[in-house]
C-alpha cells in the first residue's frame, strides 16, 4: 500500500474535494492506495504533516498539497523509485506564476483554478523519462519508516521544507528527482492567507536561528557569540538570529525589552536567555565574534552570511582578524548531526 498524505485548511475547501475525487478516480482500490487528507488549524504546517504521516498505513508515503491534481501512472511512476534511504521528488507542471526553473518543476499553463483547469493539455504534456539528482520543498516520496518529520517548532509555514532536505542530506539519504509528474496551481492556501509575508519572514529568521546560516556550502551549526559595542535596535534585529548568544553594551536593558517584546511572539527560541549584557556575562561559546556596532556595514554583514563556512576552512584554534570583526575560535565542534532528527 502507498499512502498519499495531503494536510488541507479545510476538508470541505474546493481543492480538497477535487483532490479526493481525482485519487479516487484513478486509484479506487484502496488496499492499493489510501488517501489521508487530514485538517487540523490548530496546529504548524509541519505538525499537520506529521500527523497526518503518523496515521499513514502504508509502506511508502507521498506528500501532497490540496491544489494538486494527479495524472494516469503518476503513483505506479513513483512507486518504481521509492526506496530504502531514497527521497523522491516529483515533478509539478506549473502556471507561469513563479518561473525560476530547477529539477522537478516545469512551466506550463494547464489553468491557474480548477474553474479554467484544461485536463487534455495536462495530459499530453511529455516529461523526459530521466531521474536526476535533487529535490526541494514539500513535493517528494520516501518509506515511512525513512520519514525524519517536519520541525513544525522551528516553523508555523515556510522553510521547513527547506529543513528537512537539509536534514536528510546531512543523514546520508539519497534525493533524486523523477518523472511522476502532477499538476500544481500554486499557493492557492498558503500564500492567501493574510500575513503570509511577515510569517515567510519570521520563518527565514528561525532558519538562520537553528542552523545558523541560510546558504552554506558545508552546512556546519557552531555554537557562535556575537559582542557587540554600540548595539543598538536596528543592529541587534538584524544580527541576533545569526548567532547563539548576542551581548550588548545596553545595560539598562532597554534594547533588549524592547526586540523581546516586538519579536518574542515570532519564534520558539528564548530571547531572554539569548540577549546578555557585556558587564554581567562573560562570554563562554565556542567562537566569538567581538566589533564595533558603527562600523557594521553591508561587507560586514556579509562576513556574517558566510561565518559557518569561514569557520568550517578555518580549522584552527585561536585568534584573527577580518574586516571589522575580531574573531575569537576557541573550539570548532560542529552541532549539525545532533539537528537532523525531530524530537516527539
Amino acid at each position: 500500500m502507498i499512502s498519499l498524505v495531503a494536510p488541507v485548511g479545510s476538508i470541505k475547501s474546493k481543492y480538497a474535494i477535487n483532490l479526493r475525487k481525482n485519487i479516487e478516480e484513478l486509484y479506487p482500490n484502496r488496499d492499493e492506495v489510501e488517501i489521508i487528507i487530514y485538517e487540523n488549524d490548530n496546529v504548524t504546517l509541519g505538525t499537520k504533516y506529521n500527523m497526518a504521516v503518523d496515521m499513514a498505513k502504508g509502506k511508502k508515503i507521498i506528500l501532497l498539497h490540496d491544489d494538486m491534481v494527479l495524472r494516469p501512472g503518476f503513483v505506479e511512476e513513483m512507486d518504481k523509485y521509492i526506496e530504502k534511504n531514497k527521497i523522491v521528488t516529483y515533478t509539478r507542471i506549473e502556471p507561469p506564476i513563479y518561473n525560476d526553473l530547477y529539477p522537478g518543476k516545469v512551466i506550463e499553463d494547464c489553468g491557474f483554478d480548477l474553474e479554467d483547469f484544461n485536463q487534455e493539455k495536462f495530459y499530453s504534456i511529455e516529461i523526459e523519462d530521466k531521474v536526476v539528482p535533487g529535490g526541494s520543498q514539500i513535493f517528494f516520496g520516501c518509506l515511512k519508516e525513512d520519514y525524519i518529520g517536519f520541525d513544525g517548532n522551528a516553523f508555523e509555514i515556510f522553510c521547513e521544507d527547506d529543513d528537512i532536505h537539509l536534514r536528510y542530506k546531512l543523514g546520508g539519504f539519497e534525493s533524486i528527482v523523477c518523472p511522476a509528474a502532477l499538476y500544481h496551481f500554486v499557493s492557492k492556501t498558503s500564500r492567501t492567507k493574510e500575513g503570509h509575508q511577515q510569517r515567510e519572514l519570521n520563518s527565514n529568521r528561525n532558519f538562520v536561528r537553528k542552523w545558523g546560516f541560510r546558504q552554506s556550502k558545508y552546512a556546519q551549526k557552531y555554537n557562535v557569540a556575537f559582542v557587540i559595542k554600540n548595539c543598538n535596535f536596528e543592529l541587534l534585529s538584524t544580527l541576533e538570529p545569526w548567532c547563539d548568544t548576542i551581548y550588548t553594551d545596553d545595560e539598562m536593558g532597554v534594547l533588549e525589552a524592547m526586540y523581546y517584546e516586538r519579536e518574542q511572539p515570532n519564534t520558539t527560541t528564548d530571547l531572554k536567555s539569548k540577549i546578555k549584557v557585556t558587564k554581567y556575562s562573560t562570554p563562554k561559546e565556542d567562537i566569538i565574534l567581538e566589533f564595533d556596532g558603527h562600523q557594521f556595514n553591508q561587507n560586514s554583514f556579509s562576513i556574517v552570511h558566510q561565518l559557518s563556512d569561514i569557520i568550517t576552512e578555518s580549522g584552527e584554534i585561536g585568534t584573527f582578524e577580518l574586516d571589522i570583526f575580531k574573531i575569537t575560535i576557541n573550539k570548532i565542534e560542529s552541532f549539525s548531526k545532533d539537528l537532523i532528527f525531530i524530537s516527539k
